[in-house]
This record gives structure tokens, sequence and C-alpha cells, in this order.
């Protein structure tokens, strides 16, 4: 909006020099575009000075956010691994002990049926 107030100005100056021209001297009018610049360089100034504050905030949140995110994607693997891995674990021993006890079964069986024959 500030911009605005000062755009405006800036386009009915030539206007406004050229009627004045006549009357006034050259440097009035020189004097009227170095102010007019500089109330645009001052408003333009402070609007990128805002929008660069606030770039630099929102890359602050986006790198704070992102490491949130990659850390919690480390802890979720991490828990996973180490259940999957306890399960693994206890399949692999819960097989080897029915293997073993089938491996008794089938002796007990095959004595018996030497036994009896």
């Amino acid at each position: 909006m500030k911009a605005l107030d000062i755009f405006f100005p800036l386009i009915l100056a030539p206007a406004t020099l050229a009627q004045s021209s006549g009357n006034m001297p050259n440097v009035m009018n020189q004097l009227n575009i170095e102010t007019i610049g500089k109330k645009l360089k001052d408003v333009i100034g402070a609007d990128i000075k805002k929008n660069r504050e606030l770039l630099q905030e929102l890359l602050d949140l986006h790198q704070n956010e992102t490491a949130q995110i990659y850390k919690y994607i480390d802890e979720s693997i991490e828990k996973l691994s180490k259940e999957t891995f306890l399960t693994m674990s206890e399949f692999k021993n819960n097989t080897e002990d029915n293997l073993h006890n089938m491996d008794n079964t089938n002796e007990a069986e095959s004595s018996e049926h030497q036994y009896q024959g």
C-alpha cells in the first residue's frame, strides 16, 4: 500500500513537472524527482527487508520441520528393526526347538516300531 501511495505521485510527476517547467527552475524539478526517488527507495527497501526476513523465517521453519521428520523416521525404523529382529530370533529359536522336538518324537516312534518288530 505504501508503494502505491508513492507510485501515483510518481506517475503524475512528469505532467506536473512539464506544466511547471516554464515557471520553475530545473533544479526544483530535479529536487522533486530526487525526493520521490528517496521515498520510493525507503518504502521498497523496507518491503524488501521485510520479505527477506519472512523468507528466512520460512527457511528456518522448513529446516526445523525437516529435521524433526528425519528424526521421527530414524526412530521409527530403529524401533521396527529391533522388534523385527526380536521376532525373527524368537521364530528361529521356536523353529529349532520344534525341529528338535520332532526329531525326538520321530526317534521315539522309530524305537517303538523297532522294539515291537
